[in-house]
């Protein structure tokens, strides 16, 4: 069987908007874990990066949106 992806396939901006949202979700309760079980010092290394992808997913939240 030859299976080609069509490329007019559209994916519904409300199943989108809720994957990016749940992921948000989850970014957002791995840095309370993080905030809850080390030091301040050693938690916003570790921060940094999950903040700033938070900020990526809620500029694309705002895309959907518009």
């Amino acid at each position: 069987m030859n299976a080609a992806i069509d490329p007019m396939i559209q994916v519904n901006p409300l199943f989108m908007r809720m994957d990016l949202l749940i992921e948000v979700g989850k970014l957002e309760l791995a840095i309370a874990n993080i905030r809850r079980q080390k030091a301040a010092n050693e938690a916003e290394p570790l921060i940094a990066p999950l903040a700033s992808r938070i900020a990526r997913l809620n500029e694309a939240l705002g895309r959907l949106t518009a």
